[in-house]
């Protein structure tokens, strides 16, 4: 999905010349309002841009006017036809009909949207005994943290079933703001592999990223990522931002929360505890 500035321009003036339908319809999908589902308003695909779009459920939803020409019934069509092939379902309505029968749309749209089409493998779900061993690791690593007088933060990259970096907090140590856990871990990753992008790789941190650390996770193209607690203050997967899934940005990332939840809070509050 491209970040080009006519695209950025373009989706603004989309926003702008929202119609009355389009503005009702938004006005219940917004802010998770359907059922928790997350839409995003006027996104490019390709070449498109699409009214609005729910990446989770890989669900695209048009509203139309009420007169199309013949031209533009075949240019829908080829056009759905493309997105359909990006592995999107496509549902269209008329402005009227989303003016008139408001609960029957959103009725329709929950109805694709449950069991979701071919679901993007992100947020809470399963997760194998090795995301359990490594987030332990990333628990000694935290500890680690701890010792030095840091918020007991541990992460480590892992690819093909190896470490290939790791870190813990050290920005009170190192007098650097940006010495997360994560931010130490992608370092080392890095170097080792002489690239500063890292596909085919997994992050193993024990407590959900900030927006510095999102950031980062996803310009260095990291594959998946697996977090122990959330961070209802500062995270930025879902917490209080979800920039690991922007479908507007260039590269999504896989995610899993809530491996070792518990352990991995006790670490934190224990902490923050004893210096009360």
């Amino acid at each position: 999905m491209s970040q080009h500035p006519e695209y950025v321009r373009r989706s603004r003036q989309l926003r702008a010349d929202m119609t009355e339908a389009e503005l009702k319809l938004w006005s219940r999908l917004s802010r998770g309002q359907l059922n928790g589902w997350k839409f995003h308003r006027q996104v490019p695909i390709g070449a498109y841009f699409v009214d609005f779009l729910c990446l989770e459920g890989r669900l695209i939803v048009e509203v139309d006017g009420s007169q199309h020409l013949d031209q533009q019934l075949q240019y829908d069509s080829e056009r759905d036809a493309w997105l359909q092939s990006q592995g999107f379902k496509v549902l269209r309505f008329w402005n009227n009909q989303v003016l008139a029968e408001t609960e029957g749309v959103l009725a329709s749209i929950l109805q694709g949207l449950t069991p979701p089409p071919d679901p993007l493998p992100q947020g809470e779900g399963e997760f194998g005994p090795a995301d359990v061993e490594w987030m332990r690791h990333a628990l000694v690593l935290a500890q680690q943290a701890s010792a030095e007088g840091e918020v007991p933060v541990g992460a480590l990259l892992v690819k093909d079933g190896a470490i290939i970096g790791e870190g813990w907090n050290r920005p009170i140590t190192t007098h650097d703001p940006s010495a997360h856990a994560e931010m130490i871990a992608l370092r080392a990753a890095a170097a080792k592999l002489g690239n500063y992008r890292l596909p085919g790789t997994t992050l193993y941190v024990t407590l959900e990223p900030c927006i510095m650390c999102a950031g980062a996770i996803v310009h260095a193209r990291v594959s998946r990522l697996v977090f122990g607690a959330p961070d209802p203050k500062a995270g930025a997967v879902e917490s209080v931002y979800d920039v690991i899934a922007r479908p507007r940005l260039n590269h999504v990332v896989e995610w899993r929360g809530g491996v070792l939840e518990q352990e991995c809070g006790a670490v934190l509050r224990a902490f923050f505890r004893a210096r009360r």
